[in-house]
This record gives structure tokens, C-alpha cells and sequence, in this order.
């Protein structure tokens, strides 16, 4: 008996120091940080008033030396396209910090890949260059990092906001699938790893930090599904224009890692079940009482994302219905005059005190009342919806976001 426990602690002692040993399976490389950097685009209206739009990008570059070429999303500066070609006085900067910019300059893009290339006037040492991987089949279902510069995440909170890179969001996921978009032949990377706006232009990151794709697009359908344009987009773009970049050659792929951790958890339970064997059975403890389950607390609030709004946010009392639209004299979140997608009285939404819900109503509006998955509101028909839900008023452009605070 003696022995077999000895051998058993020998067997748990080892599983424990190879477990140890084993890199972890999803760690991110916060190195990545230093390459990516948030991007400020502006143009004017047909009556010279500036908008404003931000997304992210990330810096390719000889591994060592100041980077000053910069990827993003074609979208994220389509509109300072547009008014370089047609209106001018577009605005094209990047943020390093809250009060440090430098203008940049369009090299080339590519709008039916999604794809474009900045450069600022010369290298900075305020940022890296990010290294990049072509995705393999065989990263299917491997943890990946989506890093940028979501509006959202700003507005739902109100944040104090540097735009350095300590501001940058980073959520992880996972790659769901591989595919080649219908009619343009787009390679995309599936993935469920959340974005929104402002996420547009920044890196999906594997485990070793390496760029496998750039963020791109939410699916209108379901709100789980994500897709990043593949760097092997990219890369035809960069040599073309004589572009230095750096390859990631990568290690021990993540299913790789993924058996050695299956092979250490199966040692270690041989081990605990022999230990379990030579030990009396105690007899089984009741368990513990669930906790009760906190009810949710604080005033209802509906905060809007567009940035017309500046993430304003609408107070809601006794179950008062708030109508969302552009009529200012019944409207108490209102919309500028011309906004696309937004009727005079669109929808309206009253906080339910007794369910805890909030109840979203569309009102008869032109463009229709969307859930953050793309569905669309039946007219005059009451849709309940918890608290921190998403919904959006014609386009996305128009969400609103509905939370007790």
C-alpha cells in the first residue's frame, strides 16, 4: 500500500511539473499593443459641416526598426476617400495619445477586399511593427484576440479615454471557419470573437501574436458571428507598393498543444484515482445551499451610440414610454434632421419595473426597428429585451443601448 501511494505522489508531482512546463494555450501577447494604433477620419457635408470617424489599424514593418506603414479597413476611411475625390477638407490622422497625432497619407486600398494602406510622413518610435501568419486549416477552433478601438466601449461607460494603447479593447475567441466570399473571392476568417464599431481595421491575433487576419464585419443575422479579412489579402498589396513586412514562422500549433495538455490531465487523473482507491470512503457532505440570485438593481437608462449623440444618455421613469426619433417636440432621444434610417417617431421603450425588462415598440417606422442580431421588430408589437441589450434604428449606425445604472 505503502508503495502504491508513493507512486502515486511520483505520478501527480510529474503531471503538476509538465503541466507547468506546458506554454499556455490561449495567452495573449501583449506585446501587440505597441503595433496598433487608432485611426481619425473626417470629411464634410454637403454644407461643410466636419464629421468624424474612427476605426483601428495596426503598423507592418521590418521587425526593429520604426515602423510607418499602417493596414486598415478600406471603410474606415471610405469617407475621407470620398471627400479627397469629390467635397476635399478631408481629415485623415492617428492617435498615438490623447495629445499626440500625426497626420497620415493613403498609399493604396482596395474596397472590394476591404483593404488599405496608410503611411505616416516619416517612421515613428512610438509604435512596432506587428508580424503576420497566413491562416492554416489547421488553426480551425484555435483561440484568437480581436484588439482596436470599439466605440462602444467608450460610450456604455463613460470612460477616461488617453486613445493610447492601454485604451485598446481585447476580446477572445475563437476561429470558427475558413471561407471564400461569393463573388469578390475574399478569403475571411469566421470567427465569434466580439467586435463593433471602431473594432473595423485591427488585428485578429493568434496566441504568438502574429496578425492573421484584419477585423472587418459583424453579421446582420447573428450577433455570435464575426469575420476578419484574411492577411493573404494584404499581402499582394504591400509587395506591390514595395512595402517591408515580417512573417511570423510560428511554433507548436494550438491543437498541437492542445494533445500535450490532454496527455498531462490524463496522468494527472491516473494519479488522483489511484490515491482515491487506498483512501476510506468518507461519507458524501451535503451540498451547499445555492446562493440566492442578486436581483438586478439601479434606474433605467437608455445611453445612444451614435456618435451625433455623443453617448447621451435619457433617464427613464415609471414605466414612461421614451419615444426615439427625429420629432423634437415628442421625442426625447432625437436624431438630426436627415439621418439616414431614423423616421419622425420611430420606436419607443418603457422600462417594465415588475419582469425587469425593457419593452422596445416599433412605430410603424420607415426603415424598421432592428435587435442587435439583425432582427427586425414587428410594427406595433411590444419585444422585451434585458437589460444591456442593443438595438438600432434603421442602420447600425443608430444603436441605442438600453441598462440600469
Amino acid at each position: 500500500m505503502k508503495i502504491m501511494r508513493k507512486l502515486a505522489a511520483a505520478l501527480l508531482a510529474a503531471a503538476l511539473a509538465a503541466a507547468l512546463a506546458v506554454p499556455s494555450l490561449a495567452a495573449f501577447d501583449q506585446d501587440t499593443l505597441n503595433g496598433i494604433v487608432l485611426i481619425r477620419t473626417g470629411a464634410p457635408d454637403e454644407n461643410g459641416v466636419m464629421n468624424y470617424w474612427r476605426g483601428t489599424g495596426f503598423f507592418v514593418g521590418t521587425p526593429g526598426e520604426d515602423p510607418e506603414y499602417i493596414v486598415t479597413n478600406c471603410h474606415v476611411v471610405e469617407e475621407f476617400i470620398l471627400a479627397g475625390k469629390a467635397l476635399g477638407g478631408g481629415e485623415l490622422h492617428v492617435l498615438f495619445d490623447q495629445d499626440d497625432e500625426a497626420e497620415a497619407y493613403l498609399v493604396d486600398y482596395d474596397a472590394e477586399k476591404d483593404v488599405a494602406i496608410l503611411r505616416l510622413e516619416e517612421p515613428t518610435d512610438k509604435r512596432v511593427p506587428l508580424q503576420m501568419r497566413e491562416p492554416e486549416d489547421s488553426m480551425l477552433g484555435d483561440e484568437v484576440y480581436a484588439v482596436g478601438y470599439p466605440l462602444a466601449a467608450d460610450l456604455t461607460v463613460q470612460a477616461v479615454n488617453s486613445f493610447s494603447t492601454s485604451d485598446a479593447t481585447v476580446t477572445a475567441g475563437s476561429i470558427g471557419r475558413f471561407l471564400t466570399e461569393s463573388g469578390t473571392g475574399r478569403r475571411l476568417i469566421q470567427t465569434d470573437t466580439s467586435m463593433s464599431g471602431g473594432n473595423s481595421g485591427g488585428p485578429l491575433i493568434d496566441g504568438d501574436g502574429a496578425v492573421l487576419g484584419i477585423n472587418t464585419a459583424v453579421s446582420d443575422l447573428d450577433q455570435n458571428l464575426f469575420y476578419a479579412v484574411s492577411v493573404g489579402e494584404v499581402l499582394p498589396m504591400l509587395d506591390r507598393n514595395n512595402i517591408a513586412y515580417s512573417m511570423h514562422e510560428g511554433g507548436a500549433s494550438g491543437n498541437a498543444m492542445l494533445y500535450v495538455g490532454i496527455a498531462v490531465a490524463a496522468v494527472v487523473v491516473i494519479a488522483v484515482i489511484v490515491l482515491l482507491a487506498r483512501k476510506k470512503k468518507k461519507p458524501a457532505e451535503a451540498a451547499p445551499a445555492p446562493a440566492e440570485e442578486k436581483q438586478a438593481s439601479g434606474s433605467p437608462v437608455l445611453r445612444s451610440l451614435s456618435p451625433q449623440h455623443g453617448g447621451m444618455v435619457v433617464q427613464m421613469h415609471h414605466q414612461q414610454p421614451v419615444q426615439i426619433g427625429r420629432d423634437s417636440a415628442t421625442c426625447r432621444l432625437v436624431y438630426q434632421d436627415g439621418t439616414p434610417g431614423v423616421s419622425s417617431r420611430h420606436c419607443q421603450v418603457y422600462y417594465d419595473e415588475r419582469e425587469g425588462v425593457f419593452v422596445v415598440t416599433d412605430l410603424n417606422s420607415t426603415y424598421g426597428t432592428f435587435l442587435a442580431g439583425g432582427q427586425r421588430l414587428q410594427p406595433q408589437v411590444p419585444t422585451k429585451l434585458p437589460p444591456k441589450s442593443t438595438f438600432y434604428l434603421g442602420e447600425t449606425d443608430n444603436a441605442v443601448f438600453v441598462d440600469l445604472e
